[in-house]
């Protein structure tokens, strides 16, 4: 670094207006005049103590001193009549002083064989002392993140090329006034990502994003889809849409294990639930060992009401005859129940990507289909009969709600987010209402891609952000569309960061928030021009 390249200079004040002094969190510098350092730009402050060390960290906060823009002297000059044309004067006069802070995020120093060290913050910065911006190819070292193989302004032509083997290209960052690509570790995704933010914020595109780096890299996807965003990305993929209960998507009654087969028949007495617990019992068992050695999984609806006339013949039970018209009833007005196999989960091998919308479905029923598919998965995985694969969950508020009743999927899904790490299996949550949701589900998810939030939603959130400072956080509302901030474990990733969401490469964004005038307006020609061809009809 040399010195046209200096931004600025530590300084030190008792006043606050005038930066403050240095400390081992802050460092205030006054910007030197024609400099324009962006918020939240990652900068070092080297020490004088020594030469291959300094202070690196983000601009967090800045402020301009103008000894002629004083309110007082203002309000004197309009009261007397005087106009003062030259109220900002030029950034070289002695009136004109801008102060920015340094947020502090660790030490840099350069070893004795050229390489970068990180270390963790300890000395307390000199006042008086250069601060440079950091190039941007050296964030991803920082970060303790997969650096990029070329920059974000070299490879215009080159977007599908692969940047990293363990990356996920998912944005880029700035710094010195140039991009670097952002890579997320692979191995973040089998410890759970977060996506989070209000409506229209870009949630669903970073989805499709995130869902084009897992494709290049082989991992495939399985998603439930409640608002029908993901169905054009399945298609562009390579994959598959299909709806739930439709076809052969349904689920293998034997398979699901006995809560979660007891959950679609409700409103049953004590007598009639120990009834059809036990006959399942035996029924399940029967299935799990042709799962096991991959035999025949299919197992008759009749098989299960013979042995509830079996079982209620062996204790001589009144409830018998009821049991079963319970069971037939709910088994046979459910289209989401099928006595076949589930061969079809078994197509996460053969397809990039499944996904299985669940929109047209009420909420019960939503939860209920959501809740058997991922106990199925789990299994399934847990067998080896399916490779590892990343699940995607849409409006998962609706599916893991935060306190109150806990529908049958908040269980299944507690348990596998929980275990999923350990079977290979990794989840993304999308959420636009963090609020509504489990908490402790929440916290499980090691890494989080925060979009503009309401307030309370992001006060659910703010203690999950690591060592990103309380001005980024309290500007996290109006954060424009595309950007997010991204955090993660220390482990993953060393600093949350502000990320700008990348442009997809190969596929399409279905959900475009739509031109309410522009929609109006073409219902309007559509109609009309209906009911013209009505007409010539009728002629």
């Amino acid at each position: 670094m040399n010195d046209d390249d200096r931004i600025g200079e530590t300084s030190s004040s008792e006043y606050a207006s005038e930066g403050g002094m240095p400390t081992f969190d802050r460092i205030p510098f006054r910007v030197r005049a024609g400099r324009r350092p962006n918020l939240n730009t990652f900068v070092i402050a080297l020490r004088q103590d020594d030469a291959r060390a300094a202070h690196y960290g983000r601009i967090v906060h800045g402020g301009e001193l103008n000894r002629r823009a004083r309110p007082v002297s203002m309000q004197q000059d309009e009261a007397y009549g005087m106009s003062r044309p030259d109220l900002r004067p030029s950034e070289n006069s002695p009136d004109l002083v801008r102060v920015m802070e340094i947020e502090i995020l660790g030490e840099i120093r350069l070893g004795e064989e050229g390489q970068l060290e990180v270390l963790e913050p300890s000395q307390l910065p000199h006042t008086g002392q250069p601060v440079y911006e950091l190039p941007a190819y050296v964030i991803p070292r920082l970060l303790n993140i997969p650096s990029p193989e070329r920059s974000a302004d070299e490879d215009e032509e080159e977007t599908k090329r692969e940047l990293h083997p363990e990356g996920l290209h998912i944005g880029e960052i700035e710094s010195g006034g140039k991009r670097v690509h952002f890579l997320l570790p692979v191995r973040a995704v089998a410890r759970h990502i977060a996506i989070l933010g209000k409506t229209g914020v870009g949630k669903s595109y970073a989805a499709g994003v995130l869902m084009e780096e897992l494709y290049k890299k082989g991992i495939p996807v399985l998603s439930f889809d409640v608002l029908g965003d993901t169905e054009q990305t399945a298609r562009d993929l390579g994959g598959i849409h299909v709806e739930a209960g439709k076809d052969d998507y349904k689920v293998p009654y034997a398979l699901i294990g006995l809560e979660e087969f007891l959950a679609f028949i409700p409103n049953l007495t004590a007598d009639q639930r120990e009834l059809i617990a036990t006959a399942y019992g035996n029924i399940y068992d029967k299935a799990m060992k042709g799962l096991t050695i991959g035999g025949d999984l299919g197992v008759p609806f009749n098989d299960l009401y013979n042995e509830i006339n079996e079982v209620g013949r062996s204790i001589n039970s009144r409830s018998t005859s009821n049991a079963v018209i319970r069971t037939k009833a709910a088994l046979g007005r459910n289209p989401l129940l099928t006595e076949k196999g589930g061969d079809w989960v078994e197509r996460i091998a053969e397809f990039p990507l499944i996904n299985v919308y669940v929109g047209h479905l009420g909420q019960r029923d939503r939860n209920l289909f959501v809740g058997a598919t991922t106990r199925i998965l789990q299994r399934y995985r847990r067998l080896g009969r399916i490779p590892p694969f990343v699940l995607v969950l849409d409006e998962a508020h609706l599916f893991l709600p935060a306190g109150g009743e806990v529908p049958p999927s908040t269980r299944v899904l507690r348990e596998m987010i929980r275990t999923a790490r350990h079977d290979s299996v990794g989840i993304v949550l999308l959420s636009q209402s963090p609020a509504s949701m489990d908490k402790q589900i929440l916290l499980t998810c090691n890494t989080r891609i925060l979009f503009a939030l309401d307030p309370e939603d992001l006060r659910v959130v703010a203690g999950q952000i690591g060592d990103l400072p309380e001005e980024t956080v309290k500007r996290i509302p109006r954060m424009p569309r595309g950007t997010a901030v991204v955090t993660s474990g220390m482990d993953l990733m060393r600093h949350p960061v502000v990320v700008r969401i990348r442009e997809r490469e190969f596929t399409k964004h279905a959900a475009e928030t739509p031109n309410l005038r522009e929609a109006v307006e073409k219902w309007k020609r559509e109609k009309e021009e209906k009911e013209r061809e009505e007409k010539r009809k009728n002629l």
